[in-house]
């Protein structure tokens, strides 16, 4: 008897055993298809949620900070490539020597001598100052401008020579080292291109090439100087009151407004096409000088 109920307390721990091994098993089997199958949902309706939040948050601000770095300008570059740097940028001062035709009180006997000045291919600037004087062209040389004085002086017309210089700054400009060429280069190319008018004008002058030619040749300036202030100009759409880029993009826009006008008519008349890139000679240092004063 006592060995019969020792047997079923036995057995009982058995199957006691057995039935919470098994129900251990299935727990562990429920846990395990539980993690997968959570898995296997959450990667289904996923995609669903993320839309449903874009679709929600558009038009909405947000305080979460966007992780994605922007790169200046190249997008395919490094970010250590877009590192900026401070460097010294030299904008020089530029003179020219005019020749002065006559200096006048009155502005409307400035303008008519002025029209008669160009009717004989001379520039009629007029320059203000204490007096309205009256230009027929500038030289970059003073040297230049006295030997014309002394030949028109031997023909009994009576010249001055004025002397007309801007400013000129050294300025430290922090960028990018591709925006800090581009800048300089600006700068650089602005003053060759303005130069390069005098060549024009004594090639004209002197029989050395045709008008056509000296309208080709302010075509392709024109057409050079217009790339470079669309490049500027795009720089500039990404600053934020930056005086030094947007005058460099005014002062590129000035100057081929100028070149079109000496473009916009007969470019077969000499004495006309020579008078108007006598007067843009003398205006595009007017403007530059008065950048410079704005810069400074």
């Amino acid at each position: 008897m006592r060995y019969s109920r020792v047997k079923k307390n036995q057995t009982r721990k058995r199957y006691a055993t057995f039935l919470l091994v098994v129900l251990l098993g299935f727990g562990l089997i429920y846990v395990i298809s539980a993690g997968t199958l959570g898995k296997f949902v959450s990667n289904l309706i996923q995609p669903i949620l993320s839309g449903k939040q874009s679709i929600e948050g558009e038009g909405q601000s947000t305080d979460t900070v966007d992780p994605i770095i922007t790169l200046p300008d190249n997008t395919n570059a490094s970010a250590a490539d877009t590192a900026k740097i401070t460097d010294t940028l030299n904008a020089r001062a530029l003179t020219l020597f005019a020749i002065q035709m006559g200096a006048f009180t009155d502005e409307e006997n400035a303008k008519a001598f002025s029209q008669e000045l160009k009717t004989r291919g001379g520039a009629g600037y007029i320059f203000k100052d204490e007096f309205y004087r009256v230009m027929a062209i500038g030289f970059q040389s003073e040297e230049d401008a006295r030997q014309v004085r002394d030949e028109l002086k031997e023909d009994e017309i009576e010249s001055h020579i004025y002397k007309i210089t801007t400013a000129g700054v050294d300025m430290e400009i922090t960028a990018t080292p591709e925006n800090v060429t581009e800048i300089r280069s600006a700068f650089e190319m602005w003053e060759d291109k303005y130069r390069s008018m005098e060549e024009i004008i004594v090639s004209l002058d002197s029989g050395a090439i045709a008008p056509l030619e000296a309208a080709d040749k302010i075509r392709m300036l024109k057409m050079e100087m217009e790339q470079k202030r669309d490049k500027l100009q795009e720089k500039n759409s990404n600053q934020n009151n930056n005086v030094i880029l947007a005058g460099l993009v005014g002062l590129y826009d000035d100057s081929c407004q100028l070149l079109d006008i000496i473009l916009s008519d007969n470019t077969n008349d000499k004495v006309a096409i020579s008078s108007k890139i006598k007067y843009t000679y003398i205006e595009m240092l007017m403007q530059y000088k008065d950048y410079m004063e704005q810069i400074t």
